[in-house]
């Protein structure tokens, strides 16, 4: 019998790449409804959205890994993402997907570290390839310090 771990994950496809985030990150999908523009935001955060009765910060990571920014469309996800940090002042935030996420089930020794790839940005905390696809795995708490930064949070 095969007692290897299993990761319950997401891919989240976005703009010329997918990332893979746990389950526990995740806290809903949504459709794209509109956005509150921030006046003097970095251009990766496209402004602020209503979540049950929330604001929170709308980015996009493509633009933080200085990417093309994609334009808001009506057909996108919305993915609310849990801080994973507890804390009060910005319990979640929000990322734009390009499509679907699609649930994964990940076995121990797909995620060996012989796999991985260093990114060069500081918003990745590691890069795979998993079967045909290379994901990229985000470091949440810098990804909400920048936020907190442009938001003055």
């Amino acid at each position: 019998m095969n007692n290897q771990y299993t990761l319950r994950a997401q891919l989240i496809p976005l703009g010329g790449t997918t990332l893979l985030l746990p389950n526990t990150a995740v806290a809903e999908v949504v459709h794209f409804d509109e956005v509150e523009t921030t006046p003097s935001a970095p251009s990766w955060l496209y402004g602020i959205i209503n979540w049950r009765g929330l604001s929170l910060p709308l980015l996009s990571v493509e633009g933080l890994l200085e990417m093309e920014v994609p334009p808001l469309k009506k057909e996108q996800r919305v993915i609310i993402l849990n801080s994973l940090d507890n804390s009060p002042e910005m319990p979640f935030f929000a990322i734009l997907s390009n499509g679907n996420p699609h649930l994964t089930r990940l076995l121990e020794d797909a995620m060996d570290d012989s796999l991985a790839e260093e990114h060069s940005s500081h918003y990745i905390h590691m890069a795979y390839t998993l079967g045909d696809k290379h994901v990229l795995i985000p470091d949440l708490s810098a990804v909400k310090e920048s936020i907190q930064e442009s938001l003055n949070f």
